[in-house]
């Protein structure tokens, strides 16, 4: 009569299995919810941007004075806990025309992707990679 119950082969197989489809699982995962944070900087960015907008709207330019910008409603994502996203002008103001202005959502772990949207709409998912960043306007 055989013996019942698993070999030690079959156990090693079934568990090699399992961590290779754990291990997918979780990079999906982790993929899925840095798109979301992204998406939810995204979002801040376009509310900032209406901010400024009822600004220049008001004082009929996007600057507070010559060398200083107003502050942002948003500046980090999650507005509160461990930040993903640190959220900025993208630009000095002193260096700026009035109408203009540059947002930017930075990701927080490497400093290397970031999102930027100007006064005219334009939203634009970065890259930098030896010191060239590399801009598309779709994520």
């Amino acid at each position: 009569m055989k013996g019942r119950g698993f070999s030690l082969l079959e156990l090693c197989l079934g568990l090699l299995l399992a961590s290779i489809v754990l291990s997918w699982g979780l990079a999906s995962y982790r993929t899925h919810l840095q798109q979301q944070a992204l998406q939810a900087a995204t979002v801040l960015l376009k509310q900032d941007a209406a901010y400024l907008a009822e600004y220049y709207a008001r004082y009929l330019r996007y600057k507070q004075t010559a060398s200083t910008w107003p502050p942002l409603p948003h500046t980090r994502y999650p507005e509160s806990g461990t930040a993903q996203y640190d959220i900025a002008f993208g630009s000095v103001a002193r260096n700026t025309d009035n109408g203009y202005y540059v947002l930017r959502a930075v990701d927080v772990a490497d400093r290397l992707r970031y999102v930027e949207l100007t006064q005219t709409g334009i939203l634009k998912y970065c890259q930098t990679t030896d010191g060239i960043s590399v801009c598309r306007l779709q994520p």
